[in-house]
């Protein structure tokens, strides 16, 4: 046991980010992190909790009061297997602690325990800030007793035990039964299929949205027969014996809870004892075989060019040819019109695209102020989802040295950087845009306006990410995927981008509605308002950005 302990808390600590070095880092960070969290966790958190206390009031005259408390969570636990059986992979058997961790005098059970008990704590925060919003959502509604409150807690912070160790599970036999899976680099090809899987279903099922009847659906959610709430139940029981526990205040079901919880992860460390050793050993974080290239190809890979070009290609390169990031911050840009498709399709009144032509060309201010304010908002929302800029530094990770030793200035560097994280995004948004443009006969000087607002925004989200990034990045990290789920300045960008949506998108709303301003005026509003936030980062990129890098300690 004081094994497992002493392993835990290395790994726990080993996972999450690093210290700030200095006072000033840390007065930064702390900034950060409470806007982060008033901008970001707060307002997400209110919308769940205010979303199951008004389904459970809709729904409790029909006798299914706990019915939307528990669809919550089972949307919770799905997702944290979608998103989880990744991490499991990485750290069980591709984590660089492997190698050192064997020779030690320590069993399968106790290795696999720490693991999955490090990689519990630090990726089920968000799961559980939801959990407890789902929970205060339902309480306020029907009024819980103290009890209930009290038993509410055991399992907000167990609930992801079961879809964690369901993935440990997989992984195990998966690794110890078979030799599909022997490096990283399958593990990331098969997540971005999985990705790609779902989009392609999300795509297929959006044409249902559009008759869909939400009074009929939430009837038939009260039904026993209900077939994906029935499915769910199966896969998952902890998520039902739990809403039981807490909505009835039963001890009975709090055991049952408990002993689900209890066996599957006792199923989890038999199999590690079993298997794991049999799975991780021999295996290799990601390495590729090499082939000899011939002469053509090292001569064509040693033209040379400038420095600028040459890091620039070396960002897009690590972007493109790495599938964590591919996925993540590349991909992730070019898929936003699905979502802008389903809010389009679930809208009761629709117009087809020669409505839209014929409104435009007779200046139908309503519309055109939603094509001033949407592809700012866009262009906002989109590079800041990517975190292409604000994952730039810690992207380095162990090879952060590179940045400090190669012949290139920083600002060289930090410029490249930045533009990386410009063309990816405003890439994604122009290239439906545009045509969309082209189709509605949208006059070339409104298309040209459009363009510039988008880069002078992605610019500015671009800037300001990479230069939170430079604060404190997390250069400590296993795989890929680690240096964009823990890294906290992910947050902090998100957070902030979106105040700037809200100020920008909202105030300009408000402003058309109580003084109906001219386009151009409009235009004009918007251009300087951006130029001047650009202006504002780039000079505080210039004087602080270097410095951050230049102090920043090697790992």
């Amino acid at each position: 046991m004081n094994s497992y302990l002493t392993l835990t808390k290395t790994l726990i600590t080993a996972i999450g980010m690093s210290s700030p070095q200095d006072k000033a880092r840390k007065v930064k960070v702390g900034i950060l992190a409470v806007f982060c969290i008033c901008c970001i966790f707060v307002p997400v958190a209110v919308g769940v909790g205010f979303f199951v206390h008004a389904a459970t009031e809709m729904l409790t005259p029909m006798g299914g009061g706990s019915i939307g408390v528990e669809l919550m969570f089972h949307i919770i636990t799905l997702f944290s297997v979608i998103f989880g059986i990744h991490v499991i992979f990485s750290e069980f058997y591709f984590s660089n602690d492997i190698e050192y961790l064997l020779p030690w005098p320590l069993r399968a059970s106790q290795i696999v325990g720490a693991k999955f008990t490090a990689t519990f704590c630090n990726e089920n925060m968000i799961q559980m800030v939801l959990m407890i919003s789902c929970v205060v959502g339902f309480g306020t509604a029907v009024g819980m007793s103290p009890l209930q409150w009290i038993l509410s807690l055991v399992g907000i912070f167990t609930l992801p035990i079961l879809p964690l160790a369901y993935c440990g599970i997989l992984c195990i036999l998966v690794m110890g039964m078979t030799r599909v899976i022997r490096s990283k680099d399958i593990v990331q090809r098969i997540s971005v299929g999985i990705v790609f899987l779902i989009l392609i279903l999300l795509v297929m099922s959006i044409g249902s949205l559009q008759n869909l009847d939400f009074n009929a659906y939430l009837w038939s959610l009260t039904k026993e027969e209900h077939g994906f709430l029935q499915v769910m139940n199966d896969v998952f029981p902890t998520v039902p014996l739990f809403v039981e526990t807490f909505t009835e205040a039963s001890l009975l079901a709090l055991v049952k809870y408990l002993g689900w919880n209890v066996l599957v992860v006792a199923v989890m460390l038999g199999l590690a004892e079993l298997l794991y050793f049999r799975g991780v050993i021999g295996l290799t974080g990601g390495a590729r075989e090499k082939q000899v290239e011939c002469k053509r190809i090292l001569k064509r890979a040693g033209r040379t060019h400038s420095p600028f070009v040459a890091y620039l290609l070396k960002e897009m390169r690590i972007l493109l040819r790495t599938p964590t990031f591919f996925t993540n911050c590349v991909a992730v840009n070019f898929i936003w019109p699905i979502f802008v498709y389903a809010v389009y399709k679930i809208q009761r009144y629709q117009f087809t695209l020669e409505q839209f032509r014929q409104m435009y060309a007779q200046r139908n201010e309503k519309l055109i102020l939603l094509m001033l304010l949407g592809i700012v908002g866009l262009s906002v929302l989109v590079t800041a989802l990517s975190s292409i800029s604000s994952n730039s530094i810690s992207r380095e990770g162990k090879h952060f040295s590179f940045m400090k030793y190669i012949p290139v200035s920083y600002l060289v560097q930090w410029n490249a950087k930045a533009l990386v994280g410009i063309i990816f995004p405003a890439s994604g948004i122009l290239v439906y845009w545009i045509p969309l443009c082209i189709v509605l006969r949208i006059p070339l000087a409104h298309l040209l306006i459009y363009v510039l607002l988008c880069i002078l925004a992605v610019s500015f989200v671009a800037y300001l990410g990479i230069y939170i990034d430079s604060i404190q990045p997390k250069l400590i990290w296993d795989d890929e995927l680690s240096s964009l789920r823990e890294n906290f300045n992910t947050f902090f960008s998100m957070g902030i981008a979106l105040v700037v949506l809200a100020v920008l998108c909202g105030g300009g709303y408000l402003l058309f509605y109580r003084w109906s301003p001219p386009f151009w005026v409009m235009v004009t509003m918007l251009l300087v308002v951006l130029l001047e936030g650009n202006m504002l980062v780039m000079i505080r990129s210039l004087k602080s950005g270097a410095r951050n890098i230049a102090e920043q300690e090697e790992t």
